[in-house]
């Protein structure tokens, strides 16, 4: 039966996520991925520190680190949803409420599905500001469609995201 078009899926197993529950997920996903970068950086400074020595490290180090840090976001969230999806259907914060991501005909993403997918999440965010109010938009264009509530990402790729 199809997700997408038709009318709503019955509730249950295989019925589309509610907002609610995919914003659960994305919280959930930005807190591990916070907390695995923070602890890199932590390893990577305390790393430097030891190899330079009791000696200053310099402000270049830092400025480094603050390009990554207001960059990075976006590659970072495009590799997690990218090669979380495309092996098992969905990420850690989706596995923890009981959604996943599916083919609009329900059935598995392909590998070049969740990398569009991904790429249209997660990329944009590598521009400051505009990458996060993209993103807003983005998530919010899933309450336009009651019956399918597809994200912008989800339309690109021809996807839904259901429970489990």
């Amino acid at each position: 039966m199809p997700y997408y078009g038709g009318a709503r899926p019955p509730a249950g197993p295989g019925s589309v996520a509610s907002f609610g529950r995919r914003l659960t997920a994305r919280v959930i996903d930005y807190t591990l991925l916070s907390m695995a970068v923070f602890l890199f950086f932590v390893l990577v400074s305390a790393i430097a520190d030891v190899s330079l020595g009791p000696q200053e490290i310099a402000d270049s180090y830092f400025s480094a680190w603050a390009v990554l840090f207001i960059f990075g976001t976006g590659p970072v969230m495009f590799l997690h949803d990218w090669l979380c999806n495309a092996a098992r259907g969905r990420t850690l914060g989706k596995a923890a409420v009981g959604i996943r991501v599916v083919r609009t005909d329900g059935a598995p993403l392909r590998q070049g599905q969740s990398a569009g997918r991904a790429a249209v999440f997660g990329l944009p965010q590598t521009v400051p500001c505009l990458g996060t109010l993209f993103t807003v938009i983005d998530c919010l264009s899933a309450l336009a469609d009651a019956t399918a509530m597809q994200t912008l990402h989800d339309r690109a790729a021809g996807t839904v995201v259901v429970r489990t």
